[in-house]
């Protein structure tokens, strides 16, 4: 996987909130982040860089800590994830991801949307 700068979740569509849509269950992990949260300009948008920064860590983490078979494609505007058949190691650091991804929702409410799915 590429790295991608702080900033790939700028959303050409004019979003200017960054949405998290994550479903977490037995069978499957599915990750959705799209938008740019516009807290500040791209480069020092540390809220847009915090979400990007975690969900980079999630994909790494599942590749080189899990046996999974992990689709993902982090594009601009959008970056999604999924696991079928997770095992504990995937759940657990997706469970990690969303515990990271409500810390920064909660301090920056109206930058960051967190929709968890079951």
């Amino acid at each position: 996987m590429a790295i991608v700068n702080d900033c790939f979740l700028f959303s050409k569509r004019g979003t200017y909130m960054i949405k998290i849509t994550v479903g977490i269950s037995k069978e499957h992990i599915a990750v959705k982040c799209v938008g740019h949260a516009n807290y500040n300009t791209c480069g020092q948008d540390i809220v847009c860089a915090g979400v990007s920064v975690l969900l980079q860590t999630l994909c790494y983490s599942l590749e080189e800590i899990t046996k999974d078979k992990v689709t993902y494609s982090l594009k601009e505007g959008e970056g999604v994830v999924g696991v079928y058949h997770p095992t504990c190691k995937s759940l657990t650091l997706a469970k990690a991801f969303v515990i990271g991804c409500r810390d920064i929702s909660n301090r920056y409410p109206d930058y960051v949307q967190l929709e968890i799915k079951n």
